[in-house]
């Protein structure tokens, strides 16, 4: 047996045992209520065609409903495991029974369906900037990270991202990497949807590692000739009446192909600049070179996270940056929890996003 066939039997393995532990409590919980097994014999029907499939985790066609209705069970699951001590709590202390469960049930459910469904939220973020000219207070950055285009995210979906932002008439827009999951079949259809990005002063994309999970210089001359300015390593100046922004951008960490220095190279001296760079993990090095405003991606806020406290998601396995926003010293960075997903498509904790930047003065 090939390591990759091993590989893939212990991923099944895992995601078989974690998705039994998820929804035991729960199922249990429904077999006591309703005196039968019927419970069971639903989670197992539901379940079993998503495992089924991952025995094919790379496919590239457009995943089958019964992918979102396993996916949004087990985020429903969790939460109502969560639930019980604090629903049983409460009915110990008096609150009606039938009243409690249900509150819970509806809330869980809820929940399960925004995991699989949910549409990016509007994220507004205000970073003020030391020096910045009149002409630039105010000045609203669109951003759009970790897209991943593919079998999850089809073109049309993207589109409407793009007709959001597009809609706020920004000043300029960026886009943070990650645009595809993997592979080329869904390269022309990102650059498509993301050549439609429109701004007062342009639109800017860097690249992110999954962009080279594919032929990445063919992704770049696609979306050049879709209207978007690529920033590997350089940057430019962009005007505004007599005020003047250093747009620059990084290319891939996980390829060693990124280099600040060189990105930064043209700035000229005094005046503010914003970095595009997909990994958080460049932010202390991009404050150590005084740049005022990072913007990247890449940990989706981990996908799987506790509301609210951004310290506790699975991001934290890779970086101390995992989502919003962050100030040290003059320098700002704002991690972008992405619109896509990647792995199993649906988030928990950690809703999908675009967002706005508004540069004022300090």
């Amino acid at each position: 047996m090939s390591s990759r066939i091993r590989l893939r039997n212990r991923f099944q393995l895992l995601a078989a045992l974690l998705s039994t532990v998820v929804q035991l409590p729960t199922v249990l919980w429904l077999c006591w209520l309703t005196r039968t097994p019927l419970p069971a014999l639903v989670a197992l029907l539901v379940s079993l065609p998503y495992l089924r499939q991952l025995q094919s985790p790379w496919h590239t066609t457009a995943p089958a409903p019964s992918t979102y209705l396993a996916l949004g069970w087990w985020s429903a699951c969790l939460v109502f495991d969560l639930l019980m001590l604090p629903a049983s709590l409460a009915v110990q202390a008096g609150m009606p029974m039938g009243a409690t469960w249900g509150l819970a049930g509806a809330l869980a459910l809820g929940v399960g369906v925004d995991a699989v469904l949910g549409r990016p939220r509007l994220r507004k973020r205000v970073v003020r900037v030391e020096g910045l000219l009149p002409e630039l207070d105010g000045y609203r950055i669109g951003q759009i990270s970790d897209v991943h285009c593919g079998p999850h995210v089809p073109e049309s979906r993207v589109s409407s991202w793009v007709a959001r932002l597009n809609a706020l008439d920004l000043d300029l827009v960026t886009i943070t990497g990650d645009l595809i999951t993997h592979g080329s079949s869904h390269v022309e259809a990102v650059a498509r949807a993301l050549g439609g990005l429109r701004a007062k002063d342009g639109a800017f994309a860097c690249m992110g590692n999954h962009d080279y999970f594919t032929d990445g210089e063919h992704l770049i001359r696609e979306l050049e000739r879709g209207g978007l300015t690529v920033l590997r390593n350089r940057g430019v100046v962009v005007k505004r009446g007599g005020a003047r922004l250093y747009v620059a951008g990084v290319d891939d960490t996980w390829t060693s192909r990124h280099d600040l220095a060189r990105a930064l190279a043209g700035r000229p001296e005094g005046i503010p600049t914003v970095l595009l760079a997909h990994d958080p993990d460049l932010f202390p090095e991009a404050q150590a070179r005084a740049v005022e405003l990072t913007l990247s991606g890449h940990t989706h806020g981990g996908q799987l996270a506790v509301p609210g406290v951004r310290r506790l998601s699975l991001a934290r396995f890779i970086t101390r940056w995992t989502a919003g926003l962050y100030r040290q010293g003059r320098s700002w960075l704002y991690v972008n929890r992405g619109a896509g997903t990647t792995g199993p498509p649906a988030r928990l904790g950690a809703p999908p996003e675009l967002a706005v930047i508004t540069l004022r003065r300090a």
